[in-house]
């Protein structure tokens, strides 16, 4: 799986696992072997879809990584939602089925090819109840001993298994019956017991095993307001507070939380959640994600929730060290990039992805690309997931307002400090409480007595933001150069105190302290605690000595 799913020029690799017990619905047809005999059956196939060009070169890869006994390799896919013909919207699936099927072997495959295309799918697309179909044209693998291979694979889905039993008994499915016998020698059907998705847009969604390639750039042309003139400024409108390094074991902080008797917590770029006592500057290691833990919160009942961007949303106990996976997936695709998390009362949790397009290591790619990506999502207490806001420029931290009615959240590419109303007579509004912000804001602390603290990574790039007007392919170009000569802001430490109003009560920032790249802000006990992905330690500020 590894191997196929990083190998170049596979664009989506999924695969499908069968229920062995029990039959397929699609219907006997006379001349059509239906029957699967024991020493047919398979357990399941895969679904790679190659991309144009490639298909001779990764062949021989593909096949030598191949999980199950078929491998598709030259694909024609037809997207079902610009397909099916309901006036109502379509069913939800629940149920899925593979159908595999074999051509007579005096039909040409281009005959074979129109009958798959232009009569089978479209009719099935018609079918009532039917809420998911696409089709691929397969470059069977070579024929084995024994062994009959396939020359097409349907995708159905429907709401259960009787809904697509009475779609296949539809009159719009049956009026196919002649065609069929005329082109097929076999069709076997499956259902499905499970698909996992190892491949999407050509990036895998495994967890990582070394640094991912450059994916391409898709950018879009998108105007900025001007910077206001304190992004040309290198401090803060507030006295910047007597200032000490907090020195970790571990480099790249990305967040930084407190606990109940004032330790310290927070996630480094080797996967470790560190625990450290600022007074006795001691430090234990609590756990090893596995990935790269950024954003960080705690539950109600004391445990951790860390979001990393390789795992997914997880919970820790802070205790025992044991970690516990919340949420890898969406819609049966893997989060991309998980970025922060806020816990209400009851158990609900909101967390964002960043963006669904890169990854963390590459998510300046997003920011050249000036694509909305970013999502906002709500995980109930029965562990249900729903997509709440998608179309965000780079979805970062979030915190509930004291009330609880609303999550605030920031969009680091976006400028911005966005309100989404989550209960109330405002439930489902979204507003931009504070615009046009000098820098880039990345996490946010907990909402305490109605204020709030971002982290600001650095000031606005006036370059950054004038590339989103320009042509994509100065982007692209730019996007393929080393990384150090990509545009960057300067070095300094920020941070910014709000209330839920959205006033500016605080504006603490120095760009001689020697510490830079703020990603993570936490209050507790009188004193700021900063972290960074582009530090080897946190930084703590005395607020008490700043009035």
């Amino acid at each position: 799986m590894q191997k196929a799913a990083r190998t170049r020029g596979v664009a989506e690799y999924r695969q499908h696992h069968f229920e062995l017990d029990h039959p397929g619905q699609w219907p006997p047809i006379a001349g059509i072997d239906t029957v699967i005999r024991p020493h047919q059956r398979m357990d399941g196939v895969e679904e790679v879809v190659l991309e144009t060009g490639a298909v001779k070169q990764q062949r021989k890869l593909i096949e030598s990584a191949g999980a199950f006994k078929k491998i598709e390799l030259h694909v024609t896919d037809l997207k079902n939602r610009r397909s099916l013909n309901h006036s109502s919207p379509s069913p939800k699936r629940n149920y899925q089925e593979i159908v595999l099927i074999r051509r007579k072997p005096f039909i040409r495959p281009q005959d074979f090819h129109a009958f798959i295309s232009r009569i089978l799918f479209p009719a099935l697309a018609k079918a009532p109840g039917i809420s998911d179909v696409h089709y691929h044209l397969l470059e069977s693998a070579q024929r084995r001993k024994n062994q009959s291979s396939y020359q097409a694979m349907l995708i159905l889905g429907a709401a259960d298994a009787l809904a697509l039993k009475q779609a296949l008994a539809a009159e719009d499915f049956w009026i196919t019956a002649s065609a069929q016998q005329v082109h097929c020698e076999a069709i076997h059907t499956y259902p499905v017991a499970a698909s996992y998705l190892f491949t999407k847009n050509g990036r895998p969604t495994l967890p990582q095993i070394k640094p991912e390639r450059k994916p391409r750039l898709d950018p879009v042309r998108r105007k900025l307001p001007p910077a206001p003139p304190r992004a040309r400024r290198k401090f803060g409108q507030s006295p910047f507070p007597s200032a000490q390094r907090i020195p970790l074991s571990g480099y790249g902080p990305e967040d930084v939380v407190a606990d109940n008797r004032g330790r310290l917590l927070c996630g480094v770029a080797d996967g470790r959640i560190l625990r450290i006592d600022p007074e006795r500057r001691v430090e234990e290691t609590i756990c090893h994600t596995g990935g790269r833990p950024l954003g960080l919160e705690f539950l109600p009942n004391g445990q951790l929730l860390v979001c990393d961007a390789h795992k997914g949303l997880l919970q820790l106990n802070t205790e025992t060290g044991v970690v516990e996976a919340l949420v890898q997936y969406v819609d049966g695709v893997p989060l991309r990039f998980c970025s922060n998390a806020a816990a209400a009362k009851d158990g609900t949790i909101w967390f964002t992805e960043s963006t669904n397009r890169y990854d963390f290591e590459q998510y300046t790619g997003a920011m050249l690309e000036h694509r909305s990506s970013g999502r906002l999502f709500k995980r109930s207490r029965d562990g249900q997931v729903e997509v709440v806001l998608t179309g965000l420029h780079f979805a970062n931290g979030l915190t509930l307002s004291n009330d609880e009615q609303a999550v605030i959240f920031s969009e680091t590419d976006g400028y911005r400090i966005s309100r989404f109303w989550i209960d109330g007579p405002r439930a489902g509004t979204l507003e931009v409480l504070v615009k046009n912000l000098p820098g880039f804001p990345d996490n946010l602390s907990r909402m305490q007595n109605g204020k709030f603290w971002v982290a600001m990574v650095t000031n606005r790039n006036s370059m950054l933001d004038r590339l989103g007007s320009m042509p994509g392919l100065l982007r692209k170009g730019l996007w393929r150069i080393p990384e150090r000569w990509q545009p960057k802001g300067f070095e300094t430490a920020w941070a910014m105190q709000f209330d839920e109003q959205g006033n500016c009560l605080w504006d603490l920032q120095h760009s001689a302290i020697g510490y830079h790249g703020v990603t993570g802000v936490a209050d507790s006990d009188g004193k700021l605690y900063l972290a960074s992905t582009e530090e080897g330690a946190l930084l703590m500020l005395h607020l008490n000595q700043s009035n």
